[in-house]
């Protein structure tokens, strides 16, 4: 079993203080709302677009310059199983299965962190999904 908490992001305006969409979009916005985070918390809206705005042209945003926000969080359960069959001396027969995220569980992606971008503060993406797989090996 894994659980993690979400990854650290970086929400930025996308366009420099000049007003140009620059090679790095490292420009940082202002926080306008307590919380950045969207009140019933989706992948269609994590992150709420209202709790941020551009700062002026010619300024630099308050907001921390790495790390402000987290994306959401994973679970993780995988299992394995194996059996040995002795079949005369010296010849067995070994069965292994095998089960990632065993119970399918979605894990969403980093939301968009852009405020240039339209679908800012949605999930676009999800984690793997389950994966089973079995192998059978005559060791002699």
């Amino acid at each position: 079993v894994r659980a993690l908490t979400g990854a650290q992001l970086t929400v930025s305006t996308g366009v420099t203080s000049l007003g140009y969409s620059p090679t790095s979009q490292d420009d940082r916005p202002r926080q306008i709302l307590a919380s950045p985070y969207a009140a019933n918390k989706s992948t269609d809206q994590w992150l709420n677009p209202a709790a941020f705005e551009r700062p002026v042209l010619g300024a630099y945003g308050p907001l921390a310059r790495r790390a402000n926000v987290a994306g959401p969080g994973t679970i993780r359960i995988d299992m394995g199983l194996t059996r040995s069959f002795r079949i005369r001396e010296g010849h067995s027969l070994e069965f292994r299965a095998e089960a990632f995220n065993l119970p399918n569980h979605v894990n969403p992606g980093n939301p968009v962190t852009s405020l240039s971008d339209p679908t800012f503060g949605r999930i676009q993406s999800a984690g793997d999904e389950r994966i089973i797989q079995m192998a059978l090996k005559y060791v002699f």
